[in-house]
């Protein structure tokens, strides 16, 4: 290939990934990014149950990882919450959000202590 062919050929390629859109994946989203808004971490583990299980509501926030208060421990809030758009929709509220996680441990699906099922 000559220069003036590598020259356009990189050109469209520039372009090509400067206008993709939604084929490339946007940059993950951390915690940081989201307490931005959304924060403190104090906040989300005040709030009230809000979170409908087969147990009741919860507040799950205020559980992972059990009452710490170490951001370190949280894990990112993208493993149960989908990131929205920037700026969010008007009265945007995340209804669907996955508690997966919780029951990676909580093996019956329910948020009772583990001492509640092994003794």
């Amino acid at each position: 290939m000559n220069r003036l062919m590598l020259g356009s050929l990189a050109a469209a390629l520039a372009l090509g990934l400067a206008f993709s859109g939604p084929g490339l994946a946007a940059p993950a989203m951390k915690k940081a990014d989201c307490l931005q808004c959304h924060g403190p971490i104090e906040k989300l583990t005040a709030l009230p149950p809000m979170y409908e299980t087969d147990s009741g509501k919860i507040n799950p926030h205020k559980y992972v990882p059990h009452d710490s208060r170490d951001l370190a421990k949280f894990p990112e809030c993208t493993t149960c919450h989908t990131p929205h758009t920037m700026p969010p929709p008007k009265g945007f509220k995340d209804k669907n959000a996955n508690v997966e996680y919780c029951y990676s441990c909580h093996h019956n699906y329910t948020f009772q202590k583990c001492s509640g099922c092994h003794k």
